[in-house]
């Protein structure tokens, strides 16, 4: 009997300190970029799987944001031409009249 009761309050003590593991990390995202693909508008969505789909853009890592009408890029490409591409590609889209281009070029 009394092996028993020891048992069961090893076992509470684990289970208490398991949850407050649990509730610790319960606001902590999985990862930063599930967190962004969250709060990412369709419209900045629909922009950058465009970009993605562009052949002459591959491989680049273009971010998008958009304010109001406003699309702010951002990232690294490789020539100045895929950067002329990538903002070409963001004023093509109906939502954008007007696009700030802080692409890099590498």
């Amino acid at each position: 009997m009394m092996h028993q009761h020891r048992w069961l309050g090893i076992l509470m003590i684990e289970a208490f300190f398991m949850t407050g593991l649990l509730v610790g990390c319960a606001d902590t995202p999985v990862n930063e970029s599930a967190r962004l693909a969250q709060q990412d508008s369709a419209e900045a969505v629909q922009i950058k799987a465009r970009l993605l789909e562009a052949p002459d853009l591959a491989g680049s890592a273009i971010d998008v944001d958009l304010k109001g009408d406003r699309a702010i890029l951002g990232g690294f490409v490789e020539t100045s031409q895929q950067r002329e591409r990538a903002e070409a590609i963001t004023l093509d889209h109906e939502q954008v009249n007007a696009v700030e281009n802080n692409i890099t070029v590498k």
